[in-house]
């Protein structure tokens, strides 16, 4: 999902070098953009690239590490709010310890977390739950610290930590509402008139800080909002009334988090009026009901009362009118941090009155170390179904049967998986088709799977039929840059250069900006034999993906064309030192060298390739089929041939014309 377009396919995040550049360009990665985007969490990923590129086990380290630095700071937290006045000799240090343990514990092995910390684009969610709790453990030690400068230090670190958290996701400016209500719940012993202005003041504060802290980084929001419901199949009504039954569903899955119940799709029946469903009503009666006694129970029950406020406080952003998808599970992450401790409060006053008799207090221990048990195995089998994207997928197309994006993913998977043949497309085509009469979570996301077909088509070769479903999802959705740009590819693989240009100078005067784009049009104008205009073309991708072998390659083709020789070998060797150390890369080494009459040179690359190729591969870019050859950048075949033919005499007519 989010993170192949996110991570793999976000050279902005792929950084080779530890330098401020590289971290700002990082902290820029909004796709298709570039601009300030979650900066916090982008430059995290950045940094697992350095070190790892795309092998996945750093990232889920990071992530685990977030995972357990977020339950280690919950203990920390929980212990915290035994030391406001409301709570104080209350229990005795053993009880908070147990009540805190147990909480975080419940909390951190629950399945349903699985999907926020295995799918490693997530982080931006765990990420911004670890300081929304660091905003809030910082809040609570500078209101019980007794020196004023250390209070003011640590309500700088907790609005500090605020930041941190909405860089790294915005739905945590909903975490600042929480502040008037731990103060409520937690410090104010006798509610004056007074005090109740002053928490009305802070809650109102916050909710304006709060929302112009989410449209200072995204000042699109309220466009967004109005406009992007165009392109759901639900209405802003429809969201909000089916949130009201999600928001019940989430409750469930976290009270009892079967691994059957968990899904990275499920099938959700839209509420379009109170009662249709039924339930909808009842579901909006269940939820007030539940604020209403949280509210109640207050002065009793602080805690249960923050449990359940901070639940609702902090599904306000993905759970009401904002045009999300309806349903993820890692939207939980952040509001069922305090969810636990009534359960564990629970647990305790069980224990309490078992007290002196044995049987029973063995039985209550034995039965919560069995359900954190329970919970951990279950973690451990959901994770199973995360193992390949195969397992994911056919775990959510048997949970959500209706919806089109497991069968969608699956076929992606068949296209464009390791040893891919004729018949995997095939029914990696017809798979796609069937997804057209299926449940989608964006009305035009038909366009996308014409799209899909147009590339799978594309990939056996048909040419004319793939840009025949191009064009319908043009049709659908003409706004669709990444369907211009596939068209594009399958143009220039019939050798229509014109009308692919065209399409990029589509894309480019829209502003959607890539480095892709520009590549792609500069490579077009090196084939129809123009290089100075595919220079400055050129050096904006570099601009949006510096480092990139391919982008590199190309340049070094465009100097070459431009007969600026030494730029042409230095970009063609910076590709080679990035991963790019192909046939075509060696041949472009050899020409370009000829061309500059540095024989020896050509001589060495030519040495260099036969230890390193086989014949044949080393020659397949010259004599490959029109369709082949515009795969990659343009060889001068007037120059290489004779060389090649002088320098290999084994060859033959047969090999090389």
């Amino acid at each position: 999902m989010d993170d192949k377009p996110q991570i793999l396919k976000n050279h902005r995040l792929q950084i080779n070098e530890l330098n401020f550049s590289q971290i700002w360009q990082a902290a820029h990665s909004r796709i298709g953009s570039g601009t300030l985007y979650r900066p916090v969490a982008c430059v995290s990923l950045a940094l697992n690239w350095y070190f790892g590129q795309d092998n996945v086990f750093g990232y889920h380290f990071v992530n685990f590490l977030i995972h357990c630095s977020t339950a280690w700071l919950l203990f920390l937290t929980i212990k915290l709010l035994f030391s406001t006045p409301r709570l104080q000799r209350i229990y005795s240090s053993g009880e908070i310890c147990f009540i805190a343990v147990l909480a975080s514990l419940f909390w951190a092995l629950n399945p349903i977390q699985v999907q926020a910390v295995t799918y490693i684009v997530q982080r931006m969610a765990s990420l911004s739950a670890l300081f929304s709790l660091l905003t809030i453990f910082c809040y609570l030690k500078a209101r019980l610290s007794l020196q004023r400068t250390i209070g003011t230090v640590l309500f700088a670190c907790a609005a500090l930590s605020y930041l941190l958290a909405i860089f790294s996701k915005e739905n945590a400016a909903t975490v600042l509402l929480a502040l008037p209500v731990i103060e409520l719940l937690f410090f104010q012993l006798n509610l004056s008139r007074q005090i109740v202005k002053k928490i009305a003041l802070g809650t109102i504060l916050g909710c304006v800080v709060a929302v112009l802290s989410a449209f200072a980084l995204r000042p699109e929001l309220f466009d967004f909002i109005a406009n992007y419901y165009s392109n759901r199949p639900f209405t802003l009504n429809e969201r909000f009334l089916t949130e009201q039954r999600i928001i019940l569903f989430y409750l469930s899955q976290l009270f009892f988090p079967a691994p059957y119940r968990l899904s990275v799709e499920h099938d959700i029946i839209l509420s379009t009026s109170l009662l249709s469903p039924w339930t909808t009503a009842a579901a909006i009666f269940i939820n007030l009901f539940f604020v209403l006694l949280a509210v109640r129970l207050g002065r009793r029950f602080p805690l249960i009362s923050l449990a359940v406020i901070f639940f609702y406080l902090n599904h306000i952003v993905e759970s009401t009118i904002v045009p999300l998808e309806l349903l993820f599970e890692h939207r939980n992450y952040l509001p069922s941090l305090f969810l636990f401790i009534p359960v564990a409060q629970g647990g305790l006053f069980l224990l309490r009155k078992s007290y002196g008799n044995k049987i029973v207090s063995s039985v209550l221990i034995g039965t919560i170390t069995l359900l954190l048990g329970v919970e951990g195995y279950a973690t451990y089998q959901r994770n199973i179904s995360w193992k390949s994207e195969e397992s994911l997928w056919l775990d959510a197309l048997s949970k959500a049967p209706n919806s089109a994006r497991p069968i969608a993913n699956l076929a992606l998977k068949l296209a464009w998986g390791p040893d891919t043949n004729e018949a995997k497309l095939r029914k990696a085509l017809e798979l796609t088709e069937h997804t057209l009469s299926m449940r989608m979570a964006r009305k035009r996301l038909d366009a996308a799977q014409l799209a899909n077909m147009g590339a799978i088509l594309t990939k056996l070769g048909e040419y004319e039929k793939a840009i025949n479903y191009f064009d319908q999802s043009l049709e659908l959705s003409p706004e669709a840059a990444s369907t211009r740009y596939n068209l594009c590819k399958t143009l220039i693989m019939t050798g229509d250069f014109s009308r692919a240009r065209d399409e990029l100078l589509f894309i480019l005067d829209k502003g959607w900006v890539h480095a892709d784009y520009f590549n792609m049009l500069g490579f077009i104008y090196l084939w129809t034999g123009d290089p100075g205009k595919a220079l400055p073309v050129l050096q904006q991708a570099i601009r949006y993906a510096p480092g990139r072998p391919d982008v590199l390659l190309t340049l070094g083709k465009c100097f070459s064309m431009l007969e600026e020789y030494k730029k042409a070998n230095w970009f063609y060797h910076q590709a080679r030192k990035r991963g790019e150390g192909g046939a075509v890369l060696s041949l472009c080494l050899i020409e370009n060298n000829l061309k500059a009459n540095w024989l020896s040179k050509s001589r060495q690359e030519l040495e260099r390739s036969m230890h390193l190729f086989s014949l044949n591969y080393f020659l397949n870019p010259l004599q490959a089929p029109d369709n082949e050859r515009f795969r990659s950048v343009p060889l001068a075949n007037e120059v290489l041939t004779p060389f090649l033919q002088t320098e290999l005499p084994q060859l033959t007519n047969d090999l090389l014309p």
